[in-house]
């Protein structure tokens, strides 16, 4: 059986729209949405890019509603866990980051 690298939630950077977790790996965080609906990647978002704190990093629209994931440090992006406009599911994983203490 494998075991999770989700070791718990972080509930005071999550809020109802975005969830953020703990990983076995080191200074990585999980975020997932707690939204069904589409997933359109800020322009410049790519794999191994590195972000400010307070970079745009995401957005999930839901009937015609629009809900920004906004950096709280500043992070390099590991893994994109789905493409560009499609539609994730309630809590899937949508980034996987690595903070950057500078």
């Amino acid at each position: 059986m494998n075991k999770s690298n989700i070791l718990g939630k972080i509930e005071e950077l999550s809020d109802h729209q975005y969830c953020l977790y703990d990983t076995r790996l080191a200074n990585s965080l999980l975020i997932s949405t707690c939204l069904v609906g589409k997933v359109y990647y800020a322009e410049g978002i790519f794999e191994g890019g590195t972000y400010e704190k307070g970079a745009l990093l995401l957005r999930v629209e839901i009937l015609g509603l629009a809900y920004d994931y906004v950096t709280f440090e500043s992070v390099k992006i590991l893994k994109k866990y789905c493409e560009d406009g499609e539609i994730v599911d309630y809590n899937a994983p949508v980034l996987l980051v690595e903070r950057i203490k500078r």
